[in-house]
């Protein structure tokens, strides 16, 4: 009897919470959930990004490039930029078409080095730009008149580069009169085109004449071409750990070598190794607090071609990357 009254008091409460759950009021974080932030001058040179989700919890990244801020060892100029985090919560609607946002927090991502450089270019960890914490900002829905906004707002709209400009926002838009920034949301479907061409290891191979090999157990494994850059990627799963191989066409000077890793952080404990008849060097960093990352890179003078391994792990010690380079190798002897 016991049992029996335990038992129905569980379903009970299962289903009031279900049934609070179902009543749960829809707030405006619902309906921007999937778009894509971006604050630009659409240009390129720079842009803050964002993706916010439904708890108004987001992510975003910063990048700023200014090629023509050089210096001993950074000839190609210097990017400045971030991974940041944080969450935004709903202080009051306005009207049916505004809301207020406040950023209760707003934090760097753990791992990031103040300044390094790699391949002639200084990269800097900066302050993203255009929101800042404690900052309420103003959420417009599409179709809210133009009419609203002060020219600079008019501006990061984007609504007049087009040959017909609207009247009234035609996507989601969030603004910081104290940043003087704005984002335009963009469904996914509408963000830039990822310019990663994903293919077989045959179409890889007949498109830009280059190969891996793959690792014994590997898993997972998913090929992209590069084509404005001439770089192949393979990224695998071996023994629960995500690796990343990537190669490409290269006329250095013996023992230089190039970061085609799209990994910039400062290394600990670098050291030289060697991949088949190819010098290279091994390094290791930390991202957070359980978090590591560790790069092989190494070149092939024959054929003229670079290579980068990269690992995510928690276990650095329990892992071999050269060995796993090895395997990933193909000598290739200038037969491209």
């Amino acid at each position: 009897m016991k049992k029996t009254l335990a038992w129905a008091l569980s379903l009970i409460l299962a289903l009031s919470a279900a049934g609070a759950l179902a009543q749960a009021p829809e707030t405006v974080f619902d309906r921007i959930a999937g778009l894509s932030w971006s604050f630009s001058s659409g240009v390129g040179a720079w842009s803050t990004d964002l993706t916010i989700r439904k708890d108004g919890t987001f992510r975003g990244e910063f990048h700023d490039g200014e090629m023509g801020e050089t210096g001993e060892g950074y000839p190609d100029g210097t990017v400045y930029g971030c991974l940041f985090s944080g969450k935004m919560t709903q202080v009051e609607q306005v009207d049916e078409n505004t809301w207020k946002l406040r950023v209760d927090s707003l934090v760097p991502e753990e791992g990031q080095v103040p300044e390094v450089i790699e391949d002639g270019v200084r990269y800097v960890t900066s302050e993203p730009y255009g929101l800042s914490e404690g900052d309420e900002m103003l959420l417009y829905a599409p179709g809210t008149p133009l009419s609203v906004f002060d020219e600079d707002m008019v501006m990061w709209t984007h609504a007049l580069e087009q040959d017909d400009p609207p009247a009234a926002l035609e996507t989601w838009f969030l603004s910081s009169e104290k940043n003087g920034s704005g984002f335009v949301g963009y469904p996914e479907e509408a963000a830039m085109p990822n310019p990663w061409q994903e293919m077989t290891a045959e179409e890889l191979e007949a498109a830009s004449g280059l190969r891996f090999a793959v690792p014994q157990d590997a898993r997972q494994i998913v090929y992209r071409y590069l084509a404005n850059e001439h770089l192949a990627e393979m990224q695998f799963t071996l023994d629960d750990d995500e690796f990343c191989a990537r190669v490409q066409p290269a006329a250095l000077q013996e023992g230089e070598l190039m970061n085609i890793s799209g990994i910039y952080m400062g290394m600990e404990y670098e050291e030289p190794i060697t991949v088949g008849h190819c010098a290279g060097t091994i390094g290791l960093a930390q991202t957070g607090s359980q978090d590591w990352v560790e790069l092989c890179l190494w070149y092939d003078p024959a054929p003229g071609l670079m290579y980068s391994l990269s690992v995510h792990t928690i276990d650095p010690d329990g892992l071999d990357l050269t060995a796993v380079a090895q395997q990933v190798y193909v000598p290739m002897q200038g037969d491209r």
